[in-house]
């Protein structure tokens, strides 16, 4: 019971420390990129990330919450280009 209400109260706060999905992927509508984003939403990868949190320490809750977003953000784009979408031109985001 007491894992249970620890891994309610992990959830709850790596909910609120994510960004909305909007700002982690590109906006989108097609078929392909709804399809990655719940491809890169779903990652086991991600699953992973989320249970190994440890509450109250905030620096590894930061670095974890970033590299859950990137983790996300790098999925996506693989998927999009497995289905033949080209990332278009610019300058790769900074990473913290």
């Amino acid at each position: 019971m007491k894992r249970a209400g620890t891994l309610l109260v992990v959830l709850a706060m790596m909910g609120c420390a994510n960004q909305s999905k909007e700002s982690v992927f590109p906006p989108d509508n097609s078929a392909d990129a709804a399809a990655c984003r719940e491809e890169a939403i779903r990652d086991p990868r991600i699953q992973e990330m989320r249970r190994s949190v440890y509450i109250g320490f905030q620096a590894q809750e930061e670095n974890l919450s970033n590299e859950i977003i990137s983790t996300q953000r790098r999925t996506y784009f693989d998927c999009m280009a497995q289905r033949g979408h080209v990332r278009r031109g610019g300058v790769e985001r900074v990473r913290p």
